[in-house]
């Protein structure tokens, strides 16, 4: 099953740099295939496609690799809106998907990450308020939502109360 939420993935993307070329859904085991980390037990704990020249959608496929640990999408030309089934990723530590140019709202799926340590998501096109429910996250330790257009106002409980306001900086409309 994740070796077809991974090949999913892949068929929503442009790859002109052929970092995807080993993703070959006639393997079975998506654990030998470049930018991705597996455990042990052969479960995908990584995907690492930060930096990689890609362009594209990420869809609801992603929620069903729930061991995944560490989604790195950062520095691409992803678009589109942020996937709910994010949610589902409960073992997720790090969710890097800054400087794309992802739009629509930060789903509030994303504050049932009770792992969840970072949170990039800085310079993109999100819009929208930033979800009360993230403040649930008490893990938390890292969040960048800079260089977006949010607005409303800056939750202020949980983790909230820790970050530096230049986390938040460049949103015009944010409080």
């Amino acid at each position: 099953d994740e070796g077809d939420a991974l090949y999913a993935l892949r068929t929503r993307l442009s790859d002109p740099n052929g970092v995807l070329q080993s993703w070959d859904p006639t393997l079975v085991n998506p654990c030998t295939w470049f930018h991705v980390t597996c455990d042990h037990a052969s479960r995908v704990v990584r995907l690492d496609l930060g930096n990689s020249n890609i362009s594209g959608s990420i869809g609801p496929e992603l929620g069903r690799l729930v061991n995944l640990q560490y989604l790195e999408l950062y520095r691409n030309n992803l678009n589109g809106e942020i996937p709910n089934e994010l949610g589902n990723l409960k073992n997720l530590i790090s969710l890097d998907v800054y400087a794309n140019t992802r739009t629509g709202t930060i789903p509030k799926s994303l504050s049932k990450l009770g792992s969840l340590r970072f949170m990039r998501l800085n310079n993109n096109k999100l819009a929208g308020s930033i979800p009360r429910e993230l403040a649930k996250l008490s893990n938390l330790k890292v969040i960048d939502l800079s260089n977006n257009d949010l607005c409303g106002t800056i939750p202020v409980d949980g983790p909230f109360s820790t970050f530096p306001l230049r986390s938040f900086e460049n949103n015009n409309r944010l409080t």
